[in-house]
């Protein structure tokens, strides 16, 4: 058994097809199918079943998953401390990212990292799901790190690290009646609303705050739904900064008791960081330390 195929396997795990795994770990597709074949063979029990649609793991996969995840961390723990020694950082740190981040440059950060620690590699991960996906994602283990968002400071579990801080704002189509004052919650009430998908964190919290709204359609596009909402479609939530990119004339309005939205930045701490993704956290931080762990 060789690590590669564990990499293999776990691609596939996460990817649900040899052509995307194949992408993920930058190999062709018959290195990745060949190299899972193997392994079934070795262990004696096949681990995918091949459907039209998708990988999906037999009973003997999901047994292996965790094993997997952590015979690679064990990897990357030894490959760590022996770079200590010679302080040095590399390796690889998979990232969950979220949609629509635009008041984080996420490319400016990445590249402060390659040139603090050029032995450092990134794969960026998106679930469809958003923020929920992220959460899950880091503690099963097929994150190391992930983007967070939300109105509180810690989320249970979790380890975790500000990046910056921004307020809510109602966007309305200029003339709209909401948009010459401050807005109470009870103001949504009945109110058009252009929501997000399920699972992201801007969705999670009109669903708690504003359960009286009119939800008329999802998207899962910022830019769009600041257009919907200047056309006076609905009303939407949205970040501050987000809302200076709009690319029709708005009204941008404050709640009567401000909402402030952090973004942070979370790893599980029953795990322990590489050395590559501490320098990310370090990176995306400014070198700023947790404000919770675990709780």
């Amino acid at each position: 058994m060789e690590i590669r195929q564990i990499e293999c396997f776990l691609a596939c795990c996460d990817q649900r097809s040899f052509t995307a795994a194949a992408r993920a770990l930058n190999l062709v597709q018959s290195a990745v199918s060949t190299s899972v074949a193997k392994l079934e063979r070795e262990l004696g029990t096949r681990l995918f079943d091949r459907t039209p649609r998708a990988l999906e793991l037999t009973e003997a996969g999901q047994a292996m998953v965790q094993p997997a995840r952590a015979l690679l961390r064990a990897r990357a723990g030894i490959l760590d401390a022996v770079d200590t020694t010679r302080l040095q950082v590399r390796g690889e740190v998979v990232v969950g990212s979220l949609m629509n981040v635009r008041n984080l440059d996420m490319a400016t950060v990445i590249a402060e990292l390659h040139r603090r620690h050029p032995g450092v590699t990134v794969q960026m991960r998106q679930s469809t799901i958003g923020m929920t996906g992220n959460i899950a994602g880091v503690r099963d283990g097929s994150l190391d790190v992930a983007l967070l968002a939300g109105t509180g400071e810690s989320w249970p579990g979790l380890c975790v690290h500000r990046i910056l801080t921004d307020e809510l704002v109602l966007c309305t189509a200029p003339g709209h009646p909401l948009a010459d004052r401050p807005f109470r919650p009870d103001d949504l009430d009945g109110e058009r609303f252009v929501d997000f998908p399920p699972g992201w964190g801007l969705r999670s919290l009109a669903d708690a705050r504003f359960p009286g709204r009119r939800p008329v359609i999802e998207v899962p596009d910022q830019l769009f739904a600041l257009q919907l909402a200047a056309k006076d479609f609905g009303v939407t939530l949205l970040e501050r900064s987000v809302a200076g990119h709009a690319p029709e004339p708005i009204a941008v309005v404050a709640a009567e008791q401000p909402l402030i939205w952090h973004l942070s930045v979370g790893h599980d701490p029953q795990r322990t960081l590489s050395n590559a993704a501490r320098a990310f956290v370090a990176t995306i931080t400014g070198s700023r330390g947790p404000l919770a762990c675990g709780s």
